[in-house]
């Protein structure tokens, strides 16, 4: 079994560089990898947490991860943006922006 993740990352690694060719030479437009990134970005994250939960013993730490990580990204955005380093009128800003008042929605009210 040891042999698994080695295995695994070889082979992550060679999709990363065959994907990275095909780039360079014009094979894929860089707009199409949008979805590429975000299947991987959340495999990383999932991979993170289940590992640090099979670790922690802790059921609930998956969920305390996905909402500090989240969190986390809300925060970084919104820095960016009061920096002036976002444009506010750029095309994913109304749907960020529809995002992320159906999420303080979805979390209701805050405490105390």
């Amino acid at each position: 079994m040891s042999g698994i993740p080695d295995a695994s990352a070889r082979a992550i690694r060679l999709l990363c560089e065959d994907v990275k060719a095909a780039l360079a030479r014009g094979e894929l437009p860089a707009d199409s990898m949008a979805d590429l990134k975000k299947v991987l970005d959340e495999t990383r994250m999932r991979l993170w947490a289940a590992m640090e939960a099979a670790q922690s013993g802790d059921p609930t730490w998956v969920q305390e991860f996905w909402m500090h990580r989240a969190a986390e990204v809300c925060l970084s955005l919104v820095q960016h943006l009061e920096r002036g380093d976002l444009d506010r009128q750029a095309p994913h800003a109304r749907e960020l922006r529809a995002i992320a008042e159906r999420l303080a929605a979805s979390l209701g009210p805050g405490r105390g």
